[in-house]
């Protein structure tokens, strides 16, 4: 095999790390060391981006004896465009896009954004919409999910979420197994946990200041230490010290809440017609962690 035949192509903040730690841990299984390669599509990075075919191989040990070469970047989702340049690369691949509840990943990515610098630490939620759309429309999954699903067909494209896997792990875990035809294997250990917390303010502050930096003047430098050990222990134990947006959720205010609730009435559909039933209602207190 010389392909990538496993790709996880979203949705982002809905858990994607943590299905990559459960897909990377399985013995016949090699997730690429650096996640996000924006190899496909024109969404992304291009400093990151690999410029040609074997720049992007040469991520994936492919004289090795995996059954699957996994690529998980979390924008693939966003466009039929990028659905048919992956179809064309391998029709035979299996893909991966992992829910959420729309409201909570919502929450979830404006967490992020401050912690990324896009959005003022002071700036509250509805003062963010307005001028910051791309929160909302990420959670429309009744939107881009369905153009997998149209050319990959059923066999090959699942959507999993992030609420059904933490309600019911061993069931999520072998669901997954029977999907990739892969050998039943324990779930790894932790394996309900974040794998991508949002940090608090104050951890948001640190990382504003010393990993944002780093990865705009030196993005090659970033990617690799983002793949080291070190850089994940280094940033866990940060966490711990400082702490989890999820420690402290946005509240959000009566008429957001509705608001919201109404603008998400066809996602919440097309979660329950995917079989999801865990979304009969929106989900409270979810947290905005991942």
């Amino acid at each position: 095999m010389n392909q990538v035949n496993l790709f996880v192509i979203g949705v982002n903040k809905a858990g994607t790390s943590w299905l990559y730690y459960l897909l990377d841990h399985h013995p016949d299984v090699f997730m690429a060391d650096a996640k996000e390669l924006y190899y496909f599509g024109s969404d992304g990075p291009d400093e990151e981006r690999p410029r040609t075919r074997d720049a992007y191989h040469r991520h994936f040990p492919f004289d090795q004896s995996y059954q699957y070469f996994g690529d998980a970047t979390v924008i693939y989702y966003k466009s039929a465009a990028t659905a048919d340049e992956i179809r064309a690369y391998n029709p035979d691949a299996k893909l991966l896009a992992i829910v959420r509840d729309p409201i909570q990943r919502l929450l979830s990515q404006f967490q992020y954004n401050k912690q990324l610098g896009l959005i003022d630490e002071a700036t509250s939620l509805s003062e963010a919409l307005p001028d910051r759309r791309y929160l909302v429309r990420t959670s429309h999954y009744e939107e881009t999910l369905p153009a997998y699903t149209d050319r990959f067909g059923t066999d090959q494209f699942r959507v999993v979420s992030l609420e059904a896997g933490r309600a019911k792990p061993g069931a999520f875990w072998g669901d997954l197994l029977d999907f990739l035809d892969l050998p039943n294997v324990p779930r790894p250990k932790a394996g309900n946990q974040p794998e991508n917390p949002t940090g608090s303010p104050a951890f948001r502050a640190v990382y504003r200041s010393t990993v944002r930096p780093l990865r705009r003047h030196f993005p090659q430098a970033y990617r690799w230490l983002l793949g080291t050990p070190m850089a994940r222990h280094a940033k866990l134990a940060l966490l711990r010290l400082l702490g989890t947006a999820g420690a402290k959720t946005e509240v959000l205010a009566p008429e957001v809440k509705e608001q919201l609730q109404e603008e998400f009435a066809p996602t919440y559909a097309y979660l329950r017609d995917l079989g999801f039933e865990v979304y009969t209602r929106p989900q409270p207190g979810a947290g905005a962690d991942r």
